[in-house]
């Protein structure tokens, strides 16, 4: 929400990577691979024709050899392999290689774990927001009520608990210690969408007065 938010007020294209991820694990699922066996997704990812779009600049929307997939990215079955899929180094290099692709084609306002570590290192501004997991779980259980999909908090709690998990490999930054090194780090327990979005939007103009 707050990517979106941002790219809205800068007017700028907004890349959630973690539907790129989605994309390639639908596309691995509808496959018949197996979302654990490393080589043959491998195989899947790097042959995708996977391209994002933006009708609006705030909600990119993710096709698949040109068909417009981005209703079909929050299903269940998504939600419980995409971690293996995006653990796997090899998928993770070829989708840094086109998000990078994707910075050079347009100004964007990028999210992802390893973004100012590893995607756009020399990106401006780089901001790491903080959040415990229960805070997280709980706009995460807000966002999935407003998309109508049913589910409970426990089950939105022990999802967000089990990809913090498969994430905590040392090469996405979870915690402020494993932020980028020049991010600005914002603690969003206590604050509210608003001014989370104005924080980040100052340390935009902080390094781009014009």
């Amino acid at each position: 929400m707050v990517g979106r938010a941002v790219a809205e007020h800068l007017r700028l294209g907004f890349v959630d990577t973690g539907l790129m991820y989605r994309t390639c694990t639908l596309a691995v699922l509808e496959s018949g691979v197996d979302p654990q066996a490393a080589d043959a997704v491998t195989v899947v990812v790097r042959g995708l024709d996977l391209d994002l779009q933006w009708p609006e600049l705030s909600q990119p929307h993710v096709y698949l050899s040109g068909v417009d997939v981005t209703a079909r990215l929050r299903t269940v079955e998504i939600e419980r392999a995409v971690s293996f899929v995006s653990g796997i180094p090899e998928v993770r290099d070829e989708l840094v290689r086109r998000q990078r692709a994707l910075a050079e084609r347009l100004p964007i306002v990028m999210a992802g774990r390893d973004i100012g570590t590893r995607v756009l290192v020399e990106a401006r501004t780089k901001i790491f927001l903080e959040a415990s997991t229960e805070i997280r779980a709980r706009r995460r259980l807000g966002d999935e009520l407003d998309s109508r999909r049913q589910t409970t908090f426990e089950r939105v709690l022990q999802e967000t608990r089990h990809r913090d998990e498969m994430d905590d490999s040392g090469q996405r930054a979870l915690r402020r210690e494993q932020a980028a090194p020049d991010a600005i780090v914002v603690d969003t327990d206590v604050l509210g969408i608003d001014q989370v979005v104005e924080r980040c939007l100052e340390a935009y103009r902080a390094v781009n007065p014009s």
